[in-house]
């Protein structure tokens, strides 16, 4: 099991616009947990078709930690399935679900410390876990969770306005977070800048380039059913290409881990 987790500096960059894409495109097994601060619930709303918050979700998570029980069955259970995008619903296709965000403000602050526990839980399963983390915040990341991460990817635009929080944001991002597997996510490369002038500005790696793709993008996190078409969209491949990347490189970076544990 491997842990992506997207959040965002400032604005509004599309961290679960990107989430959502990557994960229904994900090479493998996946789950994707809504752990936004803001339970905005957009993916109930939107592509699960205006589904309401229900016990299902962190909020059952969280129960199951404090009663202590196995977290990773607790997963399986609070999670509903994600449909396939576009038509029809093949056989061989990986499992992909999505775990609701918050329905209790109360519990955000709470459910902190039910990370370091979750995250060690699932770790040995074959099922990737992608975190939906939302805007970072004064806080930034909880401190487990970044630190448990394999791969932290912060969502960004390339016009100035986005950069500039950058410079604020990313130095406790990059110390909190795994060593070297801290990276930008651009969404809209070349909106003026492109991905070696951010890299050399910023000295992190661009794990990823989402294309600037309004209509498509809408498509995918508001109406709720996509057009037939949709896997042959630009901004479809773009999160296939995207998420068979970082999954690659997420894997090596484990391989990496091992080999220095042992």
């Amino acid at each position: 099991m491997s842990t992506l987790v997207l959040t965002s500096a400032s604005g509004a960059p599309g961290v679960t616009t990107t989430a959502l894409g990557l994960t229904l495109a994900w090479p493998r097994d996946a789950v994707l947990v809504d752990a936004d601060r803001s339970a905005s619930h957009t993916v109930l709303a939107g592509y699960l078709s205006g589904q309401a918050p229900h016990a299902l979700g962190v909020q059952g998570l969280l129960q199951a930690h404090r009663e202590r029980l196995p977290l990773v069955e607790a997963l399986v259970a609070n999670a509903v399935p994600l449909p396939e995008p576009g038509p029809g619903d093949p056989a061989d296709a990986p499992t992909r679900s999505f775990v609701p965000g918050f329905t209790h403000l109360g519990s955000v602050g709470l459910f902190d410390g039910v990370w370091a526990s979750l995250l060690d839980a699932v770790r040995d399963t074959e099922c990737d876990v992608i975190v939906d983390a939302g805007r970072l915040g004064p806080a930034g990341l909880a401190r487990d969770l970044a630190g448990g991460a394999d791969t932290i990817g912060l969502v960004c635009r390339t016009s100035l306005v986005s950069l500039a929080a950058l410079r604020l944001h990313l130095p406790p991002l990059l110390e909190a977070g795994p060593p070297g597997r801290v990276g930008l996510v651009l969404a809209g490369p070349g909106r003026p800048y492109g991905a070696r002038e951010v890299t050399e500005q910023f000295g992190v790696p661009v794990l990823a380039e989402i294309p600037w793709e309004p209509k498509s993008a809408a498509d995918l996190i508001e109406a709720g059913s996509l057009p037939r078409n949709w896997p042959r969209q630009a901004l479809a491949k773009a999160f296939a290409r995207a998420a068979t990347h970082l999954r690659e490189g997420m894997t090596a970076g484990l391989a990496s881990a091992e080999q220095v544990r042992a």
